[in-house]
């Protein structure tokens, strides 16, 4: 699985979310699209609403999120806890 969240600088939600994901040791590319033109030009395409977008790849699939939801939040401790081995 692979994450990728596009971030801007300033952005206080974007801050929170990555915070958040470092407690829940959950590891991310961060893709900075105002200090990066390409990652702008990617974020661009996915036609994304604001940031931050998290950007999903696993097993061929994309799946995207605005914002920092619950639901979001949610769907990561889901995925970090089914690639974690049982006892």
């Amino acid at each position: 699985m692979k994450i990728s969240v596009y971030t801007q600088t300033g952005c206080g939600p974007c801050k929170l979310f990555k915070m958040w994901l470092r407690v829940e040791e959950i590891l991310y590319e961060e893709k900075n699209i105002s200090e990066n033109k390409d990652y702008l030009e990617e974020f661009l395409a996915f036609k994304a609403k604001g940031v931050p977008f998290t950007l999903i790849e696993e097993e061929g699939h994309q799946t995207q999120y605005v914002g920092a939801t619950s639901t979001l939040k949610n769907e990561l401790r889901r995925r970090k806890e089914a690639k974690q081995p049982k006892l």
